[in-house]
């Protein structure tokens, strides 16, 4: 009798061990970053890089879409299949990413918040701007690591909307962070192209290249010339700033001397890149003529006023648009 009642306790003993410790065992083994609310405290370099695969991978294919997004651009996004795939997106950047981070990830991964839910771009849907994105099946690898930051090194590939002239592959950083509340994030991603498009031309990067035709070379020396200070060498913003859409960054610098008019507080504002833009477009309204596929060639085709003129000379300028020049060459040179 003792006998049966020990045999019976160590089937109820087992029982409870397959149903509860060995799953606890798998749960902080194989889940330990989906569902584990609090944050996480330390990372090894391999826990690291399976935070890193873990959150890139479900952007990248792990969520289901179902129903097409309603409105402008709808066809090429669809929601979220269900609520489950949101809270999860939503643990994620709460624990583990900080917002600009995030930002920069969904942007990459084509996943945007509508009026009714959140949604992803349908597969094959290489709109957008940000356009290499990080490979989940490629290689991660710890690249420096100090007391709050580690970097890891991965793979970016490109989509198909960028030409030849591109490289199919590129290399990118992923940085952690140790947060102020000890828990490790996210913190920063970066790959040259994504970067030029995310902190700073955004939506201006195809008025100022063709996706087709430009090469990396083009994009180099782009940074090069107008996202550094020549002086201090310092990085610098290439924001645009321009007085209506599609239109003119100094808008009275043909007939206005500038120290005249509300465009000179406009001036003391711009960027290197953007004070380059309106010295060229006084030029530009006399229809010089730009090499193909250069800057100024991609930036003024795609606006509506500018009209290339074979007869083009600087003879044709007035007595205030040489003024005005001078003003904006003197202000570009502080750069």
């Amino acid at each position: 009798m003792i006998g049966k009642k020990i045999n019976l306790l160590t089937i109820i003993l087992l029982i409870m061990c397959f149903s509860y410790g060995c799953g606890a065992n798998t749960y902080s083994k194989t889940e330990k970053f989906i569902d584990y609310n609090a944050g996480v405290e330390s990372l090894s370099d391999e826990e690291a890089i399976n935070l890193v695969k873990e959150i890139i991978t479900f952007m990248d294919t792990g969520i289901e879409t179902g129903e097409d997004v309603e409105g402008l651009n709808g066809e090429n996004f669809a929601y979220f299949k269900n609520k489950e795939y949101e809270n999860k997106l939503e643990i994620y950047h709460r624990n583990y990413i900080k917002d600009v981070a995030y930002e920069y990830l969904t942007s990459m991964y084509r996943i945007t918040r509508f009026n009714s839910g959140m949604g992803k771009a349908k597969q094959g849907f290489d709109g957008g701007t940000i356009r290499y994105r990080i490979d989940a099946l490629g290689d991660f690898s710890i690249l420096s690591r100090g007391d709050n930051e580690i970097c890891i090194e991965s793979v970016f590939n490109k989509d198909s909307s960028l030409g030849d002239g591109m490289p199919n592959t590129d290399k990118g950083q992923i940085f952690l962070s140790l947060c102020d509340d000890n828990k490790w994030r996210i913190s920063k991603v970066s790959q040259w192209y994504d970067d030029l498009v995310f902190y700073d031309l955004e939506e201006y990067i195809d008025e100022f290249f063709d996706s087709r035709n430009n090469v990396k070379d083009d994009y180099k020396a782009f940074i090069r010339d107008y996202g550094y200070n020549a002086r201090s060498g310092n990085r610098i913003t290439m924001k645009i700033i321009r007085s209506f859409p599609k239109e003119q960054i100094l808008a009275s610098s043909d007939f206005v001397i500038l120290e005249e008019s509300e465009d000179i507080q406009i001036l003391s504002s711009l960027s290197k890149l953007a004070t380059y833009i309106a010295y060229e477009e006084i030029y530009a309204r006399h229809g010089k003529i730009y090499p193909k596929y250069s800057i100024e060639y991609n930036y003024f085709n795609g606006l509506s006023w500018y009209k290339e003129n074979k007869e083009f000379s600087e003879d044709d300028l007035s007595d205030i648009e040489r003024h005005n020049l001078e003003i904006i060459k003197s202000h570009l040179e502080e750069f």
